[in-house]
């Protein structure tokens, strides 16, 4: 059972906003991870597209993904497209 924590900051950046390089970073997450949280402290922005594409690697993602120190902003961008995806 291997548990990795990625501090989002440090790997794309305050204000997250390309899709390509958060596809990439949970690409190269090793094989034998199980479980993986995702470290949001010190991000300040994060795009509807970056945020829609967060929660798709989330979901098809090979292993348990939780979230910590999720700022207010991105877990209302979170809360409306999951809303939204919900009514599809």
């Amino acid at each position: 059972m291997t548990i990795k924590e990625i501090v989002l900051k440090e790997e794309l950046g305050e204000n997250m906003a390309l899709r390509q390089e958060l596809e990439e970073m949970f690409n190269n997450i090793d094989d034998n991870t199980t479980e993986v949280i995702m470290n949001f402290e010190g991000v300040e922005f994060m795009g509807r597209s970056i945020a829609q594409e967060y929660l798709n690697q989330k979901h098809f993602a090979s292993f348990k993904v939780t979230e910590k120190n999720v700022p207010e902003d991105v877990q209302k961008m979170f809360d409306i497209i999951l809303k939204l995806n919900n009514k599809l």
